[in-house]
């Protein structure tokens, strides 16, 4: 589908002599209305047949397509047929052989035939004479036309019908009605509560989808500790699904790679990267992609479906977590596994290629399991690696944690705690204060310093069980990846490991 406005493809592929045009879409009604404004524009009578109705407006008795057809043949005025679930009778040779007869009558004699249905499932032989237009769904004009349709008062703000537009992107245009008019019924100012409504039938919508999730991203930047490089890149890129951007001639950022130390952050920054686009946050289970697809769809088709669905919603994050091990098979051996080396290519195609909206986020553990393909500059925009936090990350986790949950970090000792925790990771340092509180509570009195500094006493930090992959980590990405903290950080730790040898 080309940046055209479905109406404009259909009518220049009718002009164009296509003839016979298959509109691929469940959204009957708006393919059906969609049809009219071709025939008004073109000149046409409009004509529609089905197995119940026969031809409407006037010919209830045709409900053979083979008569449906024989009448589209021999119309005299210019006509444009439009035929609903033919894609049920194509098993008939009869209706397959009228329909290559009546091919090349189609288009100059100002006779068109558009066949309306979920998908377009060629014979042999017919696949060759079909142009096939998929109708996306509704785009930000209708459904801001949807909304007001649902009754959205003209006092909702512009930035509540941004958001409200936003939050339904990829729905049909049926189920953002449904959405919109629950979510003006519980919050005529269409909120946070409004938007919840709006996300949640989404959620539905996606449950179908192969690998697609949607998550819930409430907190932006501000609640993560630390990966200041990071969050300075990722403010110069917040405004760039805006319409002001492509009007200022930024070309669409296409995402960013996050690889490093487990447990310091990696999927906090991806959910807060769709908060700070202002874009909902989809997230892909490539592992669930390459395996079993459900009705035995392969996957290359899974990953295509998938694909297909998120860019229907953009604009979107997409979040692909621990992206190495869907991949692993393609670095088994010099050939790779075969399936997980097409699908590769195919999404690192895809990755290379896209035009829509689309922002990924993908972070890695094992940069020796990822694939070179995915590391080639002009996929991703940029590549960050997330190590142990610094000491003043350290101190900006545990002051988080403690403001969190009710806790002045100003009454605690923190200086000395962040020491104590010089090897940990952002999600140990998390632990040190949640196992503290649990211990306090059990006891039944309030938290201090000393409970802090011997839950932290008794944790073994994975940096130190895992000390060799670490340091080679470190040594991999000095050289290859930008560092998500501080600049100087990376330089500080390898500085620290010289003067301990």
């Amino acid at each position: 589908m080309t940046d055209r406005q479905p109406l404009d493809e259909m009518c220049s592929l009718l002009e164009a002599g296509a003839g016979l045009v298959w509109l691929a879409t469940l959204e009957e009604g708006r393919a059906l209305a969609l049809c009219q404004q071709a025939a008004d524009r073109l000149g046409c009578t409009l004509l529609t047949w089905s197995e119940a109705s026969g031809v409407a407006p006037d010919r209830p008795e045709l409900t053979s397509p083979l008569a449906a057809l024989d009448l589209l043949a021999t119309a005299r005025t210019p006509l444009l047929g439009v035929m609903l679930d033919l894609q049920d009778h194509l098993a008939s040779s009869a209706l397959r052989r009228r329909l290559r007869d009546l091919r090349p009558q189609l288009g100059a004699g100002q006779r068109h035939l558009v066949v309306v249905g979920p998908r377009c499932e060629l014979p042999p032989g017919l696949a060759q004479e079909v142009a096939v237009l998929p109708l996306p769904p509704p785009g930000r004009d209708e459904l801001e036309a949807l909304l007001r349709l649902a009754g959205a008062a003209s006092a909702v703000s512009a930035e509540a019908v941004h958001r409200a537009v936003l939050a339904a992107t990829g729905l049909t245009a049926l189920q953002a009605q449904r959405a919109f008019r629950r979510a003006l019924v519980a919050d005529d100012a269409l909120g946070e509560h409004g938007l919840d409504i709006i996300a949640e039938e989404k959620r539905r919508q996606l449950a179908l989808d192969v690998g697609l999730e949607f998550v819930e991203q409430r907190e932006g930047a501000e609640s993560m500790g630390g990966l200041e490089s990071f969050k300075a890149w990722l403010r110069e890129r917040g405004r760039a699904f805006d319409r002001a951007a492509e009007a200022f001639g930024l070309d669409r950022p296409r995402g960013v790679l996050l690889l490093g130390v487990q447990g310091c952050g990696k999927s906090l920054a991806a959910k807060c990267t769709a908060r700070e686009l202002g874009v909902p946050l989809l997230r892909l289970d490539l592992p669930r992609v390459l395996g079993a697809g459900g009705g035995g769809a392969s996957a290359e088709e899974n990953l295509a479906r998938a694909i297909a669905a998120v860019e229907a919603m953009a604009p979107v994050a997409l979040w692909i977590d621990e992206i190495e091990k869907a991949f692993a098979g393609a670095l088994r051996s010099a050939a790779g596994d075969a399936r997980t080396a097409r699908v590769l290519g195919a999404f690192s195609t895809w990755l290379q290629e896209h035009r829509t909206p689309v922002f990924v986020v993908a972070t890695a553990n094992d940069v020796s399991a990822l694939p070179p393909e995915l590391l080639r500059r002009g996929r991703l925009d940029e590549m960050f690696f997330v190590d142990l936090p610094d000491p003043a990350a350290r101190l900006e986790i545990l002051s988080l944690h403690l403001r969190r949950r009710g806790r002045d970090p100003a009454q605690f000792d923190l200086a000395s705690l962040v020491t104590q925790c010089q090897d940990f990771t952002g999600a140990e340092l998390e632990q040190v204060v949640v196992g503290a509180l649990h211990r306090v509570f059990a006891l039944g009195r309030d938290l201090t310093d000393a409970d802090l500094r011997r839950i932290a006493g008794d944790l073994v930090p994975l940096a130190r069980v895992y000390e060799e992959q670490i340091k080679e980590l470190r040594e991999w990405a000095q050289q290859r990846a930008r560092p998500a903290g501080r600049e100087d950080a990376v330089v500080d730790l390898f500085r620290l490991a010289e003067r301990a040898m």
